[in-house]
């Protein structure tokens, strides 16, 4: 099979080829626009570009820095802050094994001063709880053959590796833990409106049984409809509220804290130990150039 040249990208793309080159090349000097370059590397995924090792290597020197960007939700919980930092040490520590230093940065918005870390010349990136619209914003930063791992996210995109907690299996065993089908569920918000979607799903209940917490006290008014009835609560913070007025409940312990949950309460843990293997993978990406990056959606594992 023919190798992708950047002419054919080119082509795709609908650019010229010194476009192309620039974009591939990460040249700071030109002014391109983001759709411009969102658009050639896009296509020379899709075309299974693959780049000179031998010539990359001279233009491209490796800095041994992961870069981890978490966006901060919009709920305003005195949670949100803790619920991603067993996440971020288990990614830092094994990045550490292997090498390689962490840069973490929690974002409100675009503004500059997600900018700076972006242009540190960032080996991969991981990306926590980014929504559609800023993930095609911010993704241009990043450099053709910067592998890019997303967490809490679903992007409707098949070249970019996506990694959730196994929801499915996740939900299967809260339910055996309650003995009896649940009669509604309560969960935090996430940026990503596609992965809120799939989780709402995933429980098999009605719109009309689903609480996305913004508010204790819209939390409370919801659970008084539910009083003494079994239910499912999203994170291990929510259900320390919600356990206050309710007791049947089953706790997916999405932060990975489970240690907090109330005594005798039911809960279903997921394992950060899958995240050696996922830092593996990365670095597998960063140090074979040749790669060929294809979709990966990753499910944590439960703990039983």
């Amino acid at each position: 099979m023919k190798k992708a040249t950047i002419k054919d990208i080119a082509k795709a793309a609908g650019v010229s080829i010194a476009t192309v080159s620039y974009i591939l090349n990460d040249v700071k000097t030109q002014s391109i626009s983001d759709e411009t370059r969102v658009k050639v590397l896009k296509a020379a995924q899709q075309l299974k570009y693959v780049t000179n090792r031998t010539a990359q290597s001279l233009k491209v020197k490796k800095t041994g820095l992961i870069g981890i960007l978490c966006f901060k939700g919009k709920d305003g919980h005195v949670w949100s802050d803790l619920k991603y930092a067993r996440t971020i040490h288990a990614i830092e520590r094994h990045c550490s094994e292997l090498g390689y230093h962490v840069l973490f940065m929690q974002i409100d918005d675009l503004g500059p001063s997600s900018k700076i870390i972006m242009e540190r010349n960032l080996d991969g990136v991981f990306l926590m709880n980014v929504d559609q619209e800023r993930f095609t914003t911010i993704s241009h930063y990043f450099g053709f053959g910067v592998p890019v791992f997303v967490v809490d996210s679903y992007i409707e995109d098949p070249l970019f590796h996506k990694i959730v907690p196994d929801f499915v299996r996740g939900f299967q065993t809260a339910r055996s833990l309650l003995g009896e089908a649940p009669q509604f569920l309560v969960m935090d918000s996430y940026n990503n409106a596609e992965l809120a979607e799939f989780i709402k799903r995933q429980s098999g209940l009605d719109e009309e049984r689903i609480h996305v917490c913004d508010s204790i006290e819209g939390l409370n008014e919801f659970l008084s409809a539910y009083a003494g009835r079994p239910g499912i609560v999203l994170n291990e913070f929510l259900a320390l509220e919600a356990a206050k007025t309710h007791n049947r409940l089953a706790v997916l312990c999405t932060s990975y804290c489970p240690e907090i949950v109330p005594q005798g309460m039911a809960k279903v843990a997921f394992d950060l130990n899958d995240y050696k293997e996922i830092v593996r993978m990365m670095d597998r990406n960063i140090q074979d150039a040749d790669e060929v990056s294809r979709e990966k959606f990753y499910c944590l594992s439960v703990i039983t």
